[in-house]
């Protein structure tokens, strides 16, 4: 009976970063474009969606595409998860705990560096903005197996057993 509870928290929290990552993945551009319209421009919520509806294939914006290029690293990176944490044996609970600690910090870091740098370009708005939505998935691709590493060494370094 204990042995199926930490499988089924470890296969509820590989399900949550599966859909988490596709969902946020699609709507991140149009979350940080909403936000700067809230914070920066002054506008209500009603504006903001309204701006986004208009945006959303304009030719010059086209938001869809935005968020389209920005969701593969984020597609990418949500099957890894899934088959990683999926061939987890069940009693094996430290590889379990390692492998959920990479991929939270990586998923932590693919949000960050994608949020910041829809925030910058809609906050700064430039003539080759623009290139950094092209080179976004890119350096997001490269982020995740260091961020991933990056979260296996903190759990060594925490957890000793």
């Amino acid at each position: 009976m204990t042995d199926s509870a930490p499988a089924r928290r470890l296969t509820t929290f590989t399900l949550i970063v599966y859909w988490g990552c596709i969902l946020l993945g699609l709507t991140l551009p149009l979350l940080a474009t909403v936000g700067v319209d809230l914070v920066k421009h002054q506008q209500s919520l009603g504006q903001a969606f309204y701006q986004l509806r208009l945006h959303l294939f304009a030719p010059g914006y086209n938001l869809f595409l935005i968020a389209v290029m920005n969701a593969v690293p984020f597609i990418l990176f949500a099957v890894f998860a899934l088959f990683h944490l999926g061939n987890v044996p069940s009693e094996d609970l430290q590889l379990a705990g390692r492998r959920k600690a990479g991929i939270l910090m990586a998923a932590l870091g693919l949000l960050g560096l994608g949020a910041w740098t829809h925030v910058m370009t809609l906050w700064y708005p430039d003539a080759q903005g623009a290139l950094a939505y092209f080179f976004l998935p890119f350096w997001q691709v490269i982020a995740i197996p260091i961020n991933y590493a990056a979260g296996r060494l903190l759990r060594h370094l925490l957890v000793r057993k």
